[in-house]
């Protein structure tokens, strides 16, 4: 049996806050290559767009895009732009100068990141930036109100430049009691389901400034105390309050989040077949390992702990598909597994085939070509679903009774565990 790695409780003084850094830099090595692949991935203006994000949330300057007025909270917790990003700046305002003193001022930003399928292998020339600011507790309506008229008017500026961006609001403090904001979404679009919200953005989020998260410091074996495991830390100040940003942990997942998110899936099914197909099968695995759920996010951070922080196997979308084949291969499904893999090639949409082959990144493509290797996948079988928008109609329906029927599997393994789950009232309701 594997042992798990030595935590603060178990180790000398002198050597406590050297581990919780070396554990953190791995996550930020992480971090920084998926960073790394998402900026590949984007146009110039759209690079601009990114790497100048924080400091448009630490500053008010009326030149900067964003601008609303010098009484709009500013200020990420932290942060102090180098000279890249400085010299952006100065290429949109010129005369732009930064006040260092600025970081002694208050500091209501506790936190930005990327969500989304940038720096993942399903990024494209179409994908957008959903970027969560995590703010402090205890902000009026009207510093609130300022703070979104300003996420507006940078959406409209993020459109100028040929670019989609969305910001969302975090109290961090009501997000880890369960309390999240009408506008977020997972990057499906699903309306908020906390657990699970929190769980892709744990395995998912990219960190652009501010505090990281205080979730990186508890081992995934300690999740079910991880409120009395941080409390430690912070009291005995291994890390200190402004350092880290708490939303909660992920010890458990009900059995109404599992059902609602599968209900929800069975509903986006029918504008994204391909990806509600993976998003559902994901469900189907939580549901069947029911009420002892090993979340996506705590295997993530097994593997950080464990020092296995290969780029390609962490990738969001092939950490999703690896537990699934896991899933299926255990039952000996291999039809449904065959329609997965399907399911995340087209939904990758990087053509490996053809005069158009050259598309997408060059590690996506290796990465594409190293998945469809060990599946068995020959030239043939390629060019096939490469060409998908010249199928013939008999196989474009095959291949639509051949989603509707996993759905369809998926809608009645939910069914059986929310009769096994779930109260009668429920269920009714």
């Amino acid at each position: 049996m594997t042992r798990p790695p030595a935590t603060p409780s178990t180790l000398s003084e002198g050597k406590e806050r050297q581990l919780l850094q070396q554990l953190r830099g791995r996550f930020l090595t992480v971090n920084q290559g998926r960073l790394a692949r998402a900026m590949e991935g984007l146009a110039p203006p759209q690079q601009r767009l990114l790497s100048l994000l924080a400091l448009f949330f630490h500053v008010n300057h009326p030149l900067l895009p964003g601008y609303v007025s010098d009484c709009t909270p500013a200020g990420v917790s932290g942060y102090e732009p180098d000279a890249h990003t400085l010299g952006a700046a100065r290429q949109l305002v010129p005369d732009f100068s930064f006040d260092a003193c600025s970081s002694s001022l208050p500091q209501p930003v506790h936190g930005l990141f990327l969500m989304g399928s940038l720096g993942t292998l399903a990024q494209t020339d179409q994908s957008d930036m959903d970027v969560w600011i995590c703010l402090a507790p205890g902000l009026g309506d009207i510093a609130l109100a300022a703070l979104r008229k300003k996420c507006r008017r940078l959406e409209a500026w993020a459109a100028s430049q040929g670019g989609e961006a969305h910001f969302f609001l975090i109290d961090a403090q009501r997000f880890a009691q369960g309390e999240a904001d009408a506008r977020l979404h997972t990057d499906d679009g699903a309306a908020p389901r906390h657990t699970l919200l929190l769980d892709e953005f744990y395995r998912t989020a990219i960190w652009l400034a501010g505090r990281t998260p205080m979730w990186w410091w508890v081992p995934a074996h300690e999740e079910a105390r991880y409120d009395e495991f941080a409390g430690t830390m912070l009291t005995r100040r291994l890390i200190g309050c402004h350092e880290s940003l708490d939303l909660g942990h992920l010890a458990h997942i009900t059995p109404g989040e599992l059902l609602g998110a599968g209900l929800w899936q069975l509903f986006k099914g029918m504008e994204s077949p391909y990806k509600s197909v993976l998003k559902l099968l994901l469900i189907e695995v939580y549901a069947s390992e029911h009420p002892g759920v090993s979340c996506l996010s705590l295997r993530f951070k097994q593997a950080v702990y464990a020092n296995q922080l290969d780029l390609d196997e962490l990738d969001p979308y092939v950490v999703v598909y690896r537990r699934i084949e896991r899933y299926l291969e255990a039952r000996g499904d291999r039809q449904r597994l065959e329609l997965v893999r399907r399911s995340l090639y087209l939904k990758v949409n990087h053509k490996l085939t053809g005069i158009v082959a050259a598309q997408g990144m060059q590690w996506q493509r290796r990465l594409l070509q190293r998945l469809t290797a060990e599946w068995g996948w020959d030239e043939h079988r390629l060019a096939m679903l490469d060409n998908r928008s010249q199928w013939a109609a008999q196989q474009v329906s095959h291949e639509r009774r051949a989603l509707a029927r996993e759905l369809s599997v998926s809608y009645r393994s939910l069914s059986h565990f929310a009769r096994d789950e779930l109260p009668s009232g429920d269920l009714k309701r």
